[in-house]
């Protein structure tokens, strides 16, 4: 069915092609109604200028490859703090035309492209200043090889996921979602790794839903992502949060920088 706009170009109208679907508010100053998540606000969403205080000489004039925009706003942020580039690659094709969206309506320069993560990844050995990895690496049927490749593009890697821990997870609501008769165990530079097979419990065909593309993903133990940045050169590794309190499972944002 095809579907043509009702009114005149506007900012309410673009939005509304996803209506229902946004998980992110928009700025006040634009007049717009989408999500509930004010992602857009830096003091809400303290990442990127966490991130910014703790890299060297901050994010101006650095190139970032952002992995799964999911909604564009950290992409924005970027310019913000001014990126020299923003290469950002979504795999889910409901957010990449959520962050065209963004990207037009907020006149972003970022290069969006539409594709598999680690796909792209192990396509190209193009270094980046930074690496952003938010909301992605807990969302992986295999971590170990996308945290291998992240690591290996860049100079800074900043990291927002969820891991598991086995007291956290046993007392809490999400205890369901983990099915130990799938869980695996990885080597990796003579280190043994459990990886935490973690069912998802929601429709992950496209809409709001903010998952990875399979019915499943493999969540890492805190330990084995730090033993593996600093395996990979990541000298200085800095915690912006730990949280075990999240209900969604225990969490954290670090940045790993390599010192030279």
């Amino acid at each position: 069915m095809h579907e043509f706009a009702a009114q005149a170009p506007n900012l309410q109208q673009t939005l509304d092609i996803f209506r229902g679907q946004w998980i992110t508010a928009f700025p006040d100053d634009l007049d717009v109604e989408a999500g509930w998540v004010n992602h857009f606000d830096p003091t809400v969403d303290t990442r990127v200028p966490w991130a910014n205080g703790v890299i060297v000489d901050g994010i101006r004039g650095k190139s970032v490859l952002e992995l799964g925009p999911f909604e564009g706003y950290h992409t924005a942020m970027f310019q913000e703090y001014g990126a020299k580039s923003v290469t950002s690659v979504e795999a889910s094709r409901t957010a990449y035309l959520k962050c065209l969206v963004v990207k037009e309506l907020l006149g972003l320069e970022a290069q969006i492209l539409y594709g598999d993560v680690p796909g792209f990844l192990s396509a190209s050995d193009e270094p980046f200043d930074v690496v952003w990895a938010s909301g992605i690496l807990y969302h992986q049927a295999n971590p170990v090889d996308f945290l291998e490749a992240v690591a290996s593009r860049g100079r800074y890697v900043f990291l927002h996921t969820h891991f598991y821990d086995a007291v956290t997870v046993s007392q809490s609501g999400i205890q369901t979602r983990f099915n130990v008769a799938g869980d695996e165990i990885v080597e990796w530079r003579g280190r043994s790794m459990h990886l935490h097979r973690y069912e998802y419990e929601t429709d992950t065909s496209q809409g709001a839903f903010a998952g990875g593309p399979r019915s499943y993903a493999m969540w890492m133990e805190k330990e084995d992502i730090e033993f593996m940045l600093r395996e990979m050169g990541f000298s200085r590794i800095e915690f912006g949060v730990v949280d075990y309190d999240n209900p969604a499972g225990p969490g954290m944002f670090l940045l790993a920088a390599r010192e030279s």
